[in-house]
């Protein structure tokens, strides 16, 4: 071999280990842990329907790795990691992410929505998202999506029938504020606690019950220690879709569009999946031993009356929750 022939060989070598390691950014593949409190519920069926969609669109390029169930830590845990960027996205009630802002509590207030219709109708409306995802974003997350996760539900260890029977029960509720005094103005006391402890402190007397929905009371049993729901939809659990805005910000901008395009993709099918899952929940929870009422028409009105009232005290001393719920009433106002 000649030097020259020899000098030409270690050039293209050369070269070609050049060109390996300057790979373009957008060949890099990325990691989302994408997390929930929940299991076998709308918020983990969307994370699923999500990983499907997005490693499909991006062959690859975007890996999502499941955790329900609060493998990734609680609530604050989550929110946390979210801001951080060491969690890539999480699926979970609005009002879990107080902790970064107390305006995450608006979409969960009273007074937004008039059923369950209504407000999947809502919050598939551009005017009531955006205002969530400008929020959302000076905290670090980015919205992707938002849908119903169920009317507001309480269930007990003993019977409530009636706005009486709500006297001092002990009732876990989010850590919002809306949340306590809404139960406080029910007669009940509010009991801030992440969902992983509410089982357990129902069965050890801790507490009489909860307030969710259906999903969570079915997906983790409570018809064994807390069968009695009362149905009285006074608000909505609202269920966000954050992704981390630092470890978003790294992504090329095909990726970025992806991130979105794939979480507005999947939303309808799971909007479908839950109003079927939803009928199918019912009829579980009763085959579970499980019991539903409702209050009388006339107490019913007294407890939107009373729920109602706290909304003003609250509102009036946080001007941006106060801000951000007035835009969302709004939206939901010019929907019929």
């Amino acid at each position: 071999m000649t030097k020259r022939y020899g000098r030409l060989i270690g050039a293209a070598a050369f070269a070609l280990a050049a060109l390996t390691l300057a790979a373009p950014a957008s060949a890099q593949d990325y990691t989302m842990k994408f997390g929930t409190l929940t299991l076998n519920d709308s918020q983990h069926e969307f994370i699923k329907m999500y990983k499907a969609e997005i490693e499909k669109t991006t062959n690859g390029r975007i890996k999502v790795e499941v955790y329900p169930a609060g493998q990734l830590g609680n609530a604050q845990r989550q929110t946390e990691g979210l801001r951080l960027g060491t969690i890539e996205a999480v699926s979970g009630p609005s009002e879990l992410f107080v902790g970064a802002d107390q305006r995450f509590q608006a979409p969960a207030m009273a007074g937004l929505f008039k059923d369950a219709e209504h407000a999947r109708k809502v919050l598939a409306t551009p005017a009531f998202r955006q205002g969530i995802a400008e929020m959302a974003a000076t905290r670090g997350m980015i919205l992707i999506s938002v849908h119903l996760f169920d009317m507001q539900s309480f269930v007990y260890k003993t019977p409530v029938t009636k706005l009486a029977d709500f006297a001092g029960k002990r009732t876990r509720v989010l850590a919002s504020e809306a949340e306590q005094q809404a139960v406080s103005a029910l007669g009940g006391a509010p009991v801030p606690m992440t969902l992983g402890e509410v089982l357990p402190a129902i069965q050890q007397g801790t507490i009489d019950g909860a307030s969710s929905g259906m999903p969570v009371f079915l997906a983790f049993k409570y018809h064994d220690v807390a069968p009695n729901q009362i149905d009285t939809h006074l608000w909505a659990v609202v269920t966000l879709g954050l992704v981390s805005k630092p470890w978003f910000d790294k992504l090329p901008a095909d990726l970025q569009k992806a991130v979105r395009d794939a979480a507005a993709k999947v939303e309808p099918e799971l909007v479908k999946w839950s109003v079927t899952r939803a009928e199918a929940d019912s009829k579980a929870w009763l085959a579970a031993g499980g019991k539903t009422i409702k209050l009388s028409d006339a107490e019913q009105a007294e407890a939107v009356k009373k729920v109602g009232a706290t909304l003003d005290p609250i509102l009036n001393k946080n001007a941006g929750v106060k801000e951000l719920y007035g835009k969302l009433k709004a939206a939901a106002d010019s929907v019929k």
